[in-house]
């Protein structure tokens, strides 16, 4: 049931944002899951498949100094065995890695939200 409600909320992600915060595991495998059945049930629809998303991944370590807008990285450079930037490079949105102690991230942003 919980699979199945996460995954109707991707359904209208056309333009929106995805927070990956500390999960560099269970988040972009369950994500990619999801995203690839709502995927499928919208190519079953006649509709595309859904484009122009971005994606925030905010953890502490360092993210290889990669500019994930640019592709995946070269072997090369440290960023290219992040697997969960990966996984998430390859689901048809933008990827942003954020470098950030995640409480501190959640902080800030809970303060941007609720000052407007």
């Amino acid at each position: 049931m919980d699979f199945k409600l996460f995954a109707g909320s991707l359904r209208d992600l056309q333009g929106g944002v995805v927070l990956s915060i500390s999960s560099a595991i269970m988040g972009p495998q369950v994500f990619e899951k999801a995203l690839s059945c709502v995927n499928n049930l919208r190519l079953q629809e006649g509709l595309d498949v859904v484009r122009g998303h971005t994606f925030y991944v905010v953890d502490i370590q360092d993210g290889g100094h990669w500019d994930w807008t640019r592709g995946e990285p070269p072997k090369t450079n440290p960023a290219y065995y992040l697997r969960f930037c990966k996984s998430f490079s390859r689901m048809g949105g933008a990827l942003n890695y954020v470098q950030c102690d995640n409480v501190t991230f959640l902080h800030h942003l809970y303060r941007r939200l609720t000052s407007s």
